[in-house]
């Protein structure tokens, strides 16, 4: 039988033209820490011990105390004599620890632990949803003939298994056990002519070489853990960037500018970082109709009403229900849109584009992706259900790795101006901090952000760069002179 029409298309996008599959609310930073550091290093581990005790008593299915000493006890001080209490209270324990996202079930082929050492690395889960494998592959293009040094960072990161996290539960993972407990497959490169580039994946590619660099040049790398929560969290940051700048990348249409608020309650930076959020969604609408364009013209002979008509009498549907109102959806959508398209098979795109969100992603659709990776990343809130409005509410740690990730390991050690610091963030990831009040405005305003936004936005944009210029200063990041420049840089 041939393969859902609307399907293949939401499918052949997210694999094809984007890389990763951007509909899921259950994606969470361990997810995309374990499809990374997977590919990174080749090998995966069975953790199923480790999730046996880390699965408290309270919950479904859960392994009884009583039952962790009768099989551990081996690796128990007082063997079977334990008491199942103290048993208790150590899972309890284990469980603040390495579940801190809310990433563990009672069943272990849905769960993944955050990740201190390569013995906590396996094998692939849905909710990864390919990020890891994004990433890796602007990781593993060859630049110069070199690939990027965060590779081997991490290589390095997770090979060390003497941190105190790893040695709390090393003796459960290194348990006797009749079961092969890794398994190494090496590292599986991707050909160079097989990675779709483009200048969004290089301007992020140089942004993992500086922080990889300035890891280093900080002394960072002297801290596992901290080398690789600093790396998952640019990985976040830079799936967000592709996913709201890929349709500027590959089909040449807006890149949002991204307004961070300082936090400093200036009503109108709230309100323009809340419509640049907005707009960003709308660009990743904009990926998916470029990219059904793409498609249809190579499926659609002519660029006819007629031809898109017969195209829409021809989709294959996996049932009955389904043909019946997709194929009246998309056929009310399309002769909606084609007397306002120059193009009927953009009509038909823009039609079948919202079909995709309708029917396919009606619980999670790529463009309410924005919210899960910007979220959780640090980028985006407040946080919370409740707060429904977002906007660019960036948390200190997250704008030290952006930060990181935009300045060479010479202007890091040298500091730069903070004007300077803002022309980088703009050129780099269309990041606005108002350091350049003017041009900034002139930005916001070529997206009609300005023109919609009360207050005053000019002034407002120069009192926002000051209050993140003190929280560089209160991270160590920045050193404020008494003629009124400051500096950004690393321990001035």
């Amino acid at each position: 039988m041939a393969a859902d029409s609307l399907k293949r298309i939401g499918d052949k996008i997210c694999q094809d033209y984007l890389g990763f599959n951007p509909t899921s609310n259950s994606t969470k930073p361990p997810h995309i820490a374990n499809g990374l550091f997977r590919a990174c290093i080749g090998e995966t581990c069975d953790t199923r011990d480790v999730h046996e005790w880390v699965i408290s008593d309270g919950r479904k299915d859960a392994l009884p105390s009583e039952k962790i000493v009768a099989d551990y006890a081996c690796i128990l001080e007082k063997g079977e004599q334990e008491k199942p209490s103290n048993i208790k209270q150590f899972r309890y324990f284990l469980g603040e620890i390495f579940n801190q996202d809310n990433t563990l079930y009672p069943q272990y082929d849905f769960s993944v632990m955050d990740i201190s050492s390569h013995w906590m690395v396996k094998g692939r889960l849905n909710s990864e949803a390919h990020i890891g494998d994004f990433i890796f592959e602007i990781l593993a293009k060859q630049l110069d003939g070199k690939r990027s040094p965060v590779i081997s960072l991490l290589q390095e990161a997770l090979s060390n298994d003497s941190d105190d996290l790893t040695k709390l539960i090393k003796p459960i993972l290194t348990a006797p056990s009749d079961k092969e407990k890794r398994s190494i497959h090496g590292i599986q490169y991707p050909e160079d002519s097989e990675i779709r580039w483009d200048n969004c994946k290089e301007r992020l590619r140089n942004g993992f070489d500086r922080l990889a660099d300035n890891i280093i040049a900080t002394g960072e790398n002297r801290n596992s853990l901290l080398v690789m929560r600093r790396i998952i969290n640019f990985a976040l940051f830079s799936t967000f960037i592709y996913l709201t700048q890929g349709d500027a990348a590959a089909y040449g249409g807006s890149k949002p500018p991204i307004l961070l608020d300082s936090g400093a309650d200036l009503e109108s930076i709230k309100k323009a970082s809340e419509q640049s959020y907005t707009l960003a969604k709308k660009t990743v609408e904009d990926f998916f109709i470029s990219s059904i364009d793409m498609i249809l013209g190579e499926e659609i002979p002519s660029d006819t009403a007629d031809e898109c008509r017969r195209w829409i009498d021809s989709m294959v549907f996996s049932s009955v229900n389904r043909e019946e109102s997709i194929r009246r959806a998309v056929k009310n959508y399309f002769d909606s849109f084609v007397d306002e398209d120059r193009s009927p098979r953009l009509a038909l795109s823009r039609a079948l584009q919202i079909a995709l969100y309708t029917f396919e992603y009606k619980n999670n659709s790529p463009s309410a992706f924005c919210r899960v990776l910007g979220v959780r990343c640090g980028l985006i809130g407040p946080r919370g259900n409740r707060a429904s409005i977002k906007r660019y509410l960036i948390n200190s740690f997250t704008l030290e790795t952006i930060t990181l990730g935009a300045l060479s390991k010479e202007e890091l050690e040298d500091g730069i101006e903070l004007k300077e610091l803002g022309e980088k963030l703009i050129s780099a990831y269309n990041i606005l901090i108002g350091a350049d009040a003017e041009t900034e405005y002139n930005l916001l305003a070529a997206y009609n952000i300005a023109q919609a936004t009360p207050g005053d936005l000019r002034g407002d944009l120069s009192i926002n760069s000051q209050a993140i210029a003190n929280t560089y200063i209160s991270l160590g990041m920045g050193k404020r002179y008494a003629d009124g420049v400051t500096l950004i840089g690393w321990r001035l």
